[in-house]
């Protein structure tokens, strides 16, 4: 950013991980900075909250980040108290309870689902020349098509709301494992094998959630409870819900870029329509209390892959940290993905979600449930689907002409994790 710090004034747009991160950056070199924030408060979707004495977090957020200066902020940000565990994850299928990944964990399913996915999964490596264009043949060609069937398609249309033949495969990396054949056959004769999964280990503060750690990115000029309308880009001007004008001269996003795009006068129309093609799920949240603290399963989160129940993961709150819950309680919030690709199955979706922990048996009939209540996240993940790159290139482009800095999940439109996030600064 070539400008003198000492006479630019600089506005950013959102206070979660990444907007924050950015103040913080530009503060240290000497820019006067405002941040503006539409919620009450900071954080977020890294922020927590506590009813009635459970803390719960926006889905399962673990710090398990091998950057070390991420780990030093977040560590600061707590004094130094936080748990450090070795990351326990399971996958539920039909009932049948298998470690994660299961591709090479395959041990305990049934004899003809288990010979079916090695058979295919062999086949797969040696006989699939196929080209991969798309998620389904990245997954048929590594993983054979039975285990695509009946694990990853099925938790992509509950996850990722979308057939795996409509996502692309440029957001995969290190998130899927790619085993090798003797992973796959010691995993399907044997139930203790090597951790495999991309969170082999996490730290988590002590007290007060994951939401604890957004101090390492706090301080300065923030402003909450205000919601930015109107962003003029000739006039350098934002306009503000209660009415108040502020004027800029650099400007650094956090916000979704829908929500950014369609604040911005006059707007070219091929913007306009490009930002709208963006998918990203939107995301209900049910949180549930309970009065045990025993019989949870032994893990810290869960997927679920029977299309019948209707969220695809859980967590298990006080798994990351006692302080979560009440004394002698325990504590689940599970994840049910909705967006234009696929709705919500039913409009009662707190009722269903509890019908369903019970038929999973992470509630049983004798529990008393303290709270139970939803969150609607209207911005969840965003979806790699075979329109994103181009739609968000037309959009960057329009942005990057107009000196508009956009970072973090959203304002880059990305799969970002929250140390990703923080560094999404680095390009100021």
């Amino acid at each position: 950013m070539a400008v003198n710090p000492r006479s630019c004034s600089v506005v950013v747009l959102g206070a979660g991980l990444a907007g924050l991160a950015a103040a913080q950056r530009l503060r240290q070199l000497g820019f006067y900075i405002s941040v503006y924030e539409k919620q009450p408060h900071i954080g977020g979707h890294a922020h927590s909250y506590e009813k009635q004495g459970f803390t719960f977090d926006q889905g399962p957020h673990v710090s398990f980040t091998k950057r070390q200066e991420i780990k030093d902020l977040f560590s600061m940000a707590v004094n130094g108290r936080f748990f450090e565990q070795d990351a326990e994850v399971l996958n539920d299928w039909y009932g049948y309870m298998v470690r994660h990944p299961a591709q090479c964990n395959l041990y305990g399913l049934p004899v003809g689902v288990v010979e079916n996915c090695v058979v295919d999964m062999i086949k797969a490596r040696y006989e699939d020349d196929r080209q991969v264009n798309t998620y389904a043949d990245w997954c048929c060609k590594s993983l054979g098509q039975t285990f695509s069937e009946e694990f990853t398609f099925r938790y992509t249309r509950k996850y990722w709301t979308a057939e795996a033949h409509q996502m692309s495969a440029d957001w995969i990396g290190s998130r899927v494992y790619l085993p090798n054949i003797e992973d796959v056959i010691k995993g399907s004769l044997q139930s203790h094998t090597a951790n495999h999964h991309y969170i082999t280990h996490f730290r988590y503060p002590e007290q007060g959630g994951f939401g604890s750690y957004v101090q390492a990115v706090m301080g300065g000029n923030v402003h909450l409870n205000s919601e930015m309308v109107l962003l003029d880009l000739k006039q350098r001007r934002l306009e503000f819900a209660d009415g108040r004008d502020v004027h800029f001269d650099a400007l650094i996003s956090s916000l979704p870029l829908p929500e950014l795009v369609r604040r911005i006068k006059d707007v070219p129309r091929e913007v306009a329509e490009a930002v709208e093609r963006l998918v990203c799920t939107s995301l209900v949240l049910v949180n549930v209390g309970v009065e045990r603290d025993m019989d949870f399963p032994n893990a810290h989160w869960m997927y679920f892959y029977d299309e019948e129940i209707i969220f695809a993961r859980g967590n298990f709150p006080h798994r990351l940290s006692l302080n979560n819950v009440p004394l002698n309680c325990g504590s689940i919030q599970v994840e049910i993905y909705h967006s234009k690709y696929r709705q919500l199955p039913v409009q009662d979706v707190l009722n269903r979600a509890i019908e369903d922990l019970y038929k999973s048996k992470l509630l049983f009939k004798s529990d008393k449930v303290i709270l139970a209540e939803k969150q609607n996240i209207p911005y969840a993940n965003i979806l790699f689907d075979l329109e994103r790159a181009p739609n968000l290139a037309v959009v960057q482009e329009y942005l990057r002409r107009n000196n508009v800095i956009s970072c973090g999940r959203y304002g880059e439109w990305d799969y970002y994790w929250s140390d990703d996030s923080i560094l999404s600064r680095s390009a100021f």
